[in-house]
């Protein structure tokens, strides 16, 4: 049984994908340029906000003032609309309220902007995790394990005994990166393909399975 879990939050924990596409939509619609299908912003995701915004603009509307601009647009809007349609992932609120009974610590490490990850996880998931780990100026994106091993000495955790839960290929990354087992989930955003080519440790095609590798069952 692990005691610590470290979980990804955007297609791990939360659908978030048709709000991150609704807020990049809209500012391709304000600015004139040609949107984006949903499956395309799943592709774009994953790397932080910033990234997002310069993956959905045009590519001669990329210079740093331009993306100053749009990235100002693009915050505007998601803080306005982050939980018009995400909702949590089937089985997830259940597995984290039995972890936590069970005394297992719990902490979230996302490439989201750290105001949203920690509005958008207080909204969801309410007085569950000891710690939230959105992207700060002073923590890298991952796949840099500076987030991870920020949240092991902030919980006194042990690396042997914590797991790190992801849905795409830069989560696995940052599990070998921070030294720690990895579970990929396949119902996020990414490919089993994706997932199988970092070579987690675990696979989980479910909350249930998820909650059978936690718990040692």
């Amino acid at each position: 049984m692990f005691q610590t879990v470290i979980f990804d939050l955007d297609g791990t924990l939360l659908d978030t994908i048709r709000d991150l596409a609704g807020a990049g939509n809209h500012v391709c619609r304000e600015n004139g340029w040609p949107e984006h299908t949903l499956e395309e912003f799943r592709k774009m995701v994953g790397h932080g906000i910033p990234n997002l915004v310069e993956r959905f603009s045009p590519d001669n509307c990329r210079s740093p003032l331009m993306m100053m601009s749009t990235l100002s647009q693009f915050s505007e809007y998601y803080g306005k609309h982050s939980t018009d349609e995400t909702e949590p992932y089937d089985g997830i609120p259940e597995l984290l309220a039995e972890l936590r009974a069970r005394g297992v610590k719990l902490a979230v490490c996302s490439n989201k902007a750290d105001e949203f990850s920690q509005t958008i996880v207080e909204h969801y998931f309410p007085g569950v995790f000891q710690m939230v780990l959105g992207k700060r100026k002073d923590i890298p994106t991952k796949p840099d394990p500076a987030g991870a091993a920020l949240i092991l000495r902030r919980l006194e955790a042990d690396p042997a005994s914590t797991l790190y839960v992801g849905d795409s290929g830069v989560d696995m990354e940052t599990a070998r990166n921070a030294g720690l087992p990895a579970c990929g989930v396949t119902w996020g955003f990414r490919s089993r393909q994706e997932l199988e080519s970092c070579a987690p440790r675990y696979l989980a095609d479910t909350a249930a399975e998820l909650r059978a590798v936690i718990l040692g069952e």
